[in-house]
């Protein structure tokens, strides 16, 4: 016997719960990579002609609070916003230092996220599919961005791969 189906919103719902754990989660599994590295480490390239671990999370962390956390603020307080592009690139070349340890920015990056998650979970259901117009990515949606955000720091996860501190272990 088939058990009857929860409806569309519930299933919306979950899902919406499910990002917003993973939207922190993820930054966590970020910070576990970073304490791998030791002060030295993480400002040696990853390879040859690579960016460090350092300048990975100080890049993140500039995306982060420079492009998604605007927009999604901006999808929170308005209809159908334009949303302003971000060269990462360039901000990186004109702005990066090198003092900070890697797990400060990326501590930094979980507040941000965990404020932004404490203010998406009280968000009524409707603003998730609220269209903000982005001159590259188009007309995208507030849950779109979220995503996006985490696909974002997923690479960076991956491009950092297994510290020094963490190879062998298994």
């Amino acid at each position: 016997m088939n058990e009857p189906r929860p409806p569309a919103a519930d299933l919306l719902t979950g899902y919406r719960r499910d990002v917003l754990r993973q939207y922190l989660e993820q930054v966590e599994t970020f910070r576990r990579i970073m304490q791998g590295w030791s002060k030295d480490e993480e400002h040696r390239p990853i390879q040859p002609g690579e960016w460090s671990p350092h300048q990975v999370a100080w890049h993140v962390r500039a995306v982060e609070m420079q492009a998604y956390l605007p927009r999604l603020e901006i999808l929170l307080a308005e209809e159908r916003p334009r949303l302003a592009d971000f060269d990462g690139e360039t901000w990186m070349e004109r702005n990066y230092g090198r003092d900070e340890r890697g797990t400060r920015i990326v501590d930094e990056i979980y507040a941000a996220r965990r404020a932004m998650a404490a203010r998406l979970q009280a968000a009524p259901d409707a603003v998730w599919s609220r269209i903000g117009e982005h001159s590259f990515w188009g007309a995208r949606t507030l849950m779109w961005w979220v995503e996006r955000s985490m696909a974002h720091v997923d690479e960076h996860i991956q491009q950092l791969g297994i510290p020094p501190s963490h190879r062998g272990e298994g």
